[in-house]
């Protein structure tokens, strides 16, 4: 059984830049959820991104994939499943707990929080922190992306949606 804290869901717009700097707007549902049933007890962040419209360049000729991020980053679409990083880069609970805050700033006319970490930036809605976050900075084989999040919902989600597929191989890594 996984024992989770916060789950949160979002969709959004987002903006990827290739390698060749062409842009891929794309819309792309995230899920977000927090366990601590780890081999060391410690929190483990899960995320599952749903994009559709765009690959990041692993699911060719195919229009929508699923990023999934578990004990480590998959890549899973119709007739893939494979290792797109090995290891856990989900989310930390405190991600913010080492970001510098660069003060407030007003982007759409919405008075926002401005956060610097690790090569991205992060924008929230200082009265609502958890609506209009945006988040800008380089993102798997993306060198830039932004991603503009619709306002989340705090709630729980079905625990399947972080499994891998059943009766699948996905222990390769991706090409």
């Amino acid at each position: 059984m996984i024992k989770t804290i916060f789950v949160f869901r979002t969709e959004a717009i987002v903006t990827a830049f290739d390698e060749d700097n062409q842009p891929h707007v794309h819309r792309s549902l995230f899920y977000y959820a927090y366990t601590n049933v780890t081999p060391s007890g410690k929190w483990h962040g899960l995320e599952r991104h749903d994009h559709f419209g765009y690959c990041y360049g692993w699911a060719v000729n195919q229009s929508s994939c699923t990023i999934l991020i578990t004990e480590n980053v998959y890549v899973v679409a119709s007739n893939l499943c494979c290792i797109a990083l090995p290891g856990n880069f989900g989310v930390p609970r405190d991600w913010l707990k080492s970001a510098t805050w660069l003060g407030i700033e007003q982007i759409h006319g919405r008075n926002v929080d401005h956060w610097y970490a690790w090569e991205h930036e992060y924008w929230s809605e200082v009265d609502e922190p958890r609506n209009g976050v945006r988040y800008s900075g380089p993102n798997f084989k993306t060198p830039r992306q932004f991603t503009d999040y619709d306002a989340w919902e705090v709630a729980p989600q079905d625990p399947t949606l972080f499994d891998l597929p059943k009766d699948t191989d996905c222990s390769q890594p991706c090409s």
